[in-house]
This record gives structure tokens, sequence and C-alpha cells, in this order.
């Protein structure tokens, strides 16, 4: 066998003894460079204080031991809430109420409620809210003059067969008012009138054709009033 010859032994070996410095190095810089398991750490933080009470209210005294259903469901969904009731699904109702911290005055005034002059100010109210549901800007500048005599017109006219059903008056304490304490009584009387759906839906449409229409609309405007009529009663 050949012999390596002494001077060429004596150069491999410096180049082995880095490498195998340089491997070992590595390995330990892997070693120390791997995490630990990282340990679960717990913050605890109170949970967030509950908003105020916008309105908190207790009933001192009423009219009977028992709110009546429709009463129920006007305080807690108002008319559309009345109306899903099944006892009126074929009924417009419309509820008058009044409120104050004097009862005998409320008692009088509930005692000359009359339906005759009443009815036509709710209704009227009632065809505003529709009119201004889907307006994008002013109802005055989509529907013009026909907007504001509209109104004129529903709350000066006669409704027939619309019957008040039942009353209801309580007192109540309301003790926290928007986040403030009040610590305020006060009574309030409501009183339910309602009429049949296809009885004033007759009524409103032959009052639509008497609304005066001067000065008269503009084009856009009369599209306006059209497409309203022609979908007034959907959501009324």
């Amino acid at each position: 066998m050949g012999r390596i010859r002494k001077g060429r032994a004596a150069s491999i070996w410096p180049l082995t003894r880095r490498l195998f410095f340089c491997v070992f190095a590595h390995l330990c810089l892997f070693s120390c460079a791997t995490p630990e398991k990282p340990t679960a750490q717990l913050h605890w933080s109170p949970p967030p204080a509950p908003p105020p009470p916008i309105q908190t209210v207790s009933v001192v005294s009423q009219k009977s031991n028992v709110f009546p259903g429709w009463v129920q469901a006007y305080l807690t969904g108002g008319l559309r809430g009345v109306e899903r009731l099944s006892a009126y699904r074929t009924a417009y109702v419309f509820i008058k109420e009044i409120k104050g911290n004097n009862d005998t005055a409320i008692t009088q005034w509930a005692l000359h409620f009359s339906v005759e002059r009443e009815l036509p100010r709710m209704v009227a109210a009632r065809v505003q809210n529709r009119l201004e549901r889907n307006v994008k800007t002013y109802p005055d500048y989509e529907y013009g003059v026909f907007f504001e005599n509209a109104i004129k017109v529903f709350s000066n006219a006669r409704y027939e067969r619309a019957v008040k059903l039942d009353d209801f008056w309580f007192e109540r304490l309301i003790s926290v008012e928007n986040g403030v304490e009040v610590n305020r009584r006060e009574f309030l009387f409501l009183i339910m009138v309602a009429i049949e759906k296809n009885t004033l839906v007759d009524q409103i449409n032959a009052i639509f054709p008497t609304i005066p229409l001067v000065p008269e609309p503009t084009r856009a405007q009369l599209n306006a009033i059209s497409h309203v009529k022609s979908a007034f009663f959907t959501g009324f």
C-alpha cells in the first residue's frame, strides 16, 4: 500500500479540526435555540359594568288586577303589537294615550273622549307616518303640496263605523330615567279605538281624490304620489 506523505497529512488535520468544531457549535446553537414549552398565563380583568337603565318603572295602582292583553301588547310593541293579537287582526287599531300627575283631570278627559273628534287626528298621524316612511329627502320636496294637503284633509275627514273598544289606566313610579334617579309618579290613561280594515281602506281610498294639488306637482312628484298610493296599505 502506498503511504501518505507527511506533508499532505499535516494539511488535512487543521481542516478536519475546523469542520468538527463548526458542527459542534451548530449543534449547541440549535439546542439553545429550541424554545421551551410556553406556560399558560391567565390575565383576569373585571367584566364591564352594565349600562345604566334607561328607565326603571314600577306600577303603583291600576284600573283592575290584571293588565289586559292589548295593554301589554301596546306597551311592548306599539300599535303593531296590538294588531298582531288574534282578536284584532282584521282591524286597524288606534290608541289614544294621555299622561300626567293629576288623576282627576285625566279621568275627566277620558269621560269626555269622543271617537268622532279624536279619530281623524289619529288617522292623519298614521297617514303622515306612512308617507314619510320611504322618502329619501323631505316629504314636501318629494310629494310637493300633496303632503301638507293630505294631512289637512285626513285631519278633517269623518270616519264611520269606528268604535271605542276598551280603556285602561294605571299609576306608575319612574325611579330612574336615563340613568338619573327621579322618583316621579304619573298616571297613564289608554283608550283603544278600532275600525275594520276593509272599512277604513274604502274610506281612505275615497279621500285621496279629494286632496287638492295646487300648485300642480312636478312629474317626479306625481310619480312619487302614484307610487305611494299604489302600495299605501303595505305597512300602514
